[in-house]
């Protein structure tokens, strides 16, 4: 696994992949990391492409409705 910390509009989250297609993103929860949802992303090669596809999948399915 791989994890990635983000601070996003204000808000801080985490991302888990699992080194292939699938992702997790975490909110921090009283002092732990608890799984809110999952996507899967695939032709992923390396740590720069997941979080790449992770920041815009958070972008277009976390963050869309906040920002309306």
């Amino acid at each position: 696994m791989e994890y990635f910390e983000l601070e996003m509009h204000g808000d801080h989250l985490r991302v888990e992949w699992n080194g292939k297609a699938t992702f997790n993103i975490q909110w921090p929860m009283g002092g732990q990391w608890v799984d809110f949802e999952c996507f899967t992303c695939y032709g992923i090669d390396n740590a720069h492409d997941a979080l790449e596809c992770a920041v815009e999948w958070i972008n277009q399915n976390v963050f869309e409705f906040s920002e309306a």
